[in-house]
């Protein structure tokens, strides 16, 4: 799921959780209208702010048709880790002071995001079901954005695949290649090799990042042994939305 990646973030306290009795007659004075599901740090995630995120994954990856799919738990799941991710990553980006989005980009992310519907209208009957503004949207998207760039910025330290590293894939896997000699396929596996080690590098840092931080998880959404696709490509795309 990309924006590209990413598809990418924790949600920042310009949310503005959607009222879960939309619709509905108010809930009684004094009831809970919203759950805490985890704290990163200092960083609250509310259950509101989890379902907001998911539909916006949704959206960015399958366009207007996403909000046709059901939010199951193992994907409710998979959107948390992808959030408490996203948490300690701009904290990161604010420990080394990545440079701030400008407006201009601001608003070429809210018109990128507008064309997954088919329609003005079908874009503002979201908004008005979900209970968000266009800067509530708009501060989402930057957030994806920013952590795409950390983890660009990461990654250029990277070296690159060294021309052993593709003849030893090739010979080890020579099968495969229906006879083609490596000069006709060297720069797919060293495109490969590429993207396996930045995945690797990306998940380690991550990790490191998450192993330093306070991260409590107050509920247990689905299995974890046992995510659902879209859950998968969730954390494949969470560059940006």
């Amino acid at each position: 799921m990309r924006l590209a990646s990413s598809m990418a973030v924790c949600l920042l306290a310009t949310w503005l959780p959607f009222p879960a009795w939309a619709g509905q007659a108010p809930p009684p004075a004094g009831e809970v209208l919203d759950e805490v599901v985890a704290v990163v740090n200092r960083h609250v995630i509310t259950r509101s702010e989890l379902l907001e995120e998911a539909w916006l994954v949704l959206v960015d990856r399958r366009g207007q048709a996403g909000l046709e799919r059901e939010l199951t738990p193992d994907f409710q799941r998979q959107v948390l880790d992808l959030l408490i991710n996203q948490a300690v990553l701009l904290d990161e980006a604010r420990r080394i002071e990545l440079p701030a989005v400008s407006d201009q980009e601001r608003e070429a992310l809210l018109l990128g995001f507008r064309g997954r519907f088919v329609d003005g209208e079908a874009y503002l009957r979201f908004l008005m079901r979900y209970g968000l503004g266009e800067p509530e949207v708009v501060e989402v998207l930057v957030r994806h954005l920013r952590v795409a760039r950390l983890k660009e910025a990461r990654l250029q330290t990277l070296p690159d695949v060294s021309p052993e590293a593709v003849e030893e894939f090739y010979t080890e896997n020579r099968g495969n290649f229906g006879g083609a000699p490596l000069g006709a396929v060297a720069d797919a596996i060293r495109h490969r090799l590429g993207a396996a080690a930045r995945e690797r590098e990306l998940a380690r840092w991550v990790w490191e990042l998450r192993k330093r931080a306070e991260v409590k998880v107050l509920v247990e959404l689905g299995d974890p042994e046992g995510p659902d696709a879209d859950a998968e490509a969730v954390e494949r795309g969470d560059d940006a939305l």
